[in-house]
């Protein structure tokens, strides 16, 4: 499982919520989505506090991603994982200061001998705290990316699937890839075999790069051929990859982060004339790239390190340790930013009508939503 956040979530709801809930019908009308459900939350409810907000920032998104099939985990444990990922998110809040909405995406990689498809639970949080109005930051990566690693490597260690496997770990050096087959701009991997990629292919996508008529066919072609480089013994570190890439004409942006590679060409521009940027990911587009690293008995060896108990119980240790202490600093924070948000009434219950007070009841409302169950059907 692997957890990404979204950058979008300063437009209306519709868009974030049309994409998880509807799809496009044969003559272009929005129809229910299949293989989507609600888990948890009321999408009406979300949907009024995103747009009512006057936050520049009005939601953030994102999704929890399993290689693991929707029917391979169990409902219980789909429910811990939710849970689990609020206490992370929130912490030190309580139910009724906060909105989530939990869908459940099963519609990727489905095939004849597969009907139901890879887990995905995608979540959308209103960036509002609800009792004061205040603005909420679910997600900053440079305070929160520890702590929610740290918990996602936890839940892939301790979640097993019906079956009884494990979580597949993508920190597993066997799973590491020169090149992520996902491109930016398409849901699905790119088929690449470097056996069947001829010379002509090769010129076709050196012509691709050179001219690039699209963001995601430029993105391909210049995997395509780091790949050809690196099976031939070229592209075998971060220099040489570097080389290549200006060899082929496309500026390099030197700020680019420890773990990927953004490039431009002056010939693919958009409606204001800018080049555009495509930004490579994979172990091919990181800082420290070693290309030997990346041969099979190598790789074979490193798993097999990895996968020691030994190693394992260290690393969840470490993980055990880094939650602990992020959820304390966030809980802190929370607790300090929120601190004039006390809740007007107590609960009271009249004995002889056996009703609660209005303020109550909205209370009792807005925390009856903890459920997890579905609550709607698109």
């Amino acid at each position: 499982m692997i957890v990404k956040f979204s950058d979008h979530g300063k437009g209306k709801a519709s868009g974030v919520l049309n994409y998880l809930l509807k799809e496009k019908g044969d003559k272009g009308a929005l129809m229910p989505r299949a293989h989507a459900k609600v888990l948890y939350g009321d999408p009406v409810l979300t949907e009024h506090l995103i747009n009512t907000t006057s936050h520049k920032s009005k939601y953030k998104s994102g999704y929890l991603s399993f290689l693991e099939r929707a029917d391979e985990i169990s409902e219980a444990d789909k429910k811990r994982i939710m849970q689990e990922f609020e206490a992370v998110i929130f912490c030190g809040l309580e139910g009724d200061q906060y909105d989530i909405l939990w869908v459940e995406h099963a519609d990727k990689d489905i095939d004849d001998a597969h009907p139901v498809g890879r887990l995905e639970l995608n979540f959308v949080i209103a960036c509002q705290e609800l009792r004061s109005g205040k603005a909420f930051q679910p997600y900053y990566e440079p305070a929160d990316q520890k702590r929610v690693n740290a918990w996602k490597n936890i839940i892939n260690s301790e979640v097993k699937t019906i079956q009884g496997e494990p979580l597949s770990d993508p920190n597993d050096p066997e799973r590491k890839r020169l090149v992520n087959p996902y491109n930016s701009h398409a849901p699905r991997p790119t088929p690449f075999d470097v056996k069947t990629y001829a010379k002509e292919d090769a010129d076709k996508d050196e012509e691709t790069i050179t001219n690039p008529p699209s963001r995601k066919l430029l993105e391909e072609a210049i995997k395509r051929r780091l790949l050809l480089d690196w099976q031939n013994g070229i592209a075998m570190n971060r220099r040489r990859v570097l080389g290549r890439l200006e060899q082929w004409g496309l500026k390099i942006n030197r700020g680019n982060s420890e773990n990927t590679l953004s490039v431009k060409s002056d010939k693919l521009t958009d409606k204001n004339g800018k080049p555009m940027g495509v930004r490579l990911k994979g172990g091919m587009f990181e800082k420290g790239f070693d290309g030997h690293q990346f041969e099979p008995e190598v790789k074979e060896e490193k798993h097999s390190s990895y996968d020691k108990s030994v190693n394992r119980n260290e690393r969840k240790q470490l993980d055990e340790q880094h939650l602990a202490n992020g959820i304390k600093i966030k809980e802190a924070y929370h607790q300090e930013r929120y601190k004039d948000t006390l809740l007007r009434d107590t609960l009271v219950i009249n004995k002889k009508q056996d009703k609660l007070t209005n303020q109550t009841k909205s209370e009792a409302n807005i925390n009856s939503k903890r459920s997890y169950s579905p609550t709607y059907k698109p």
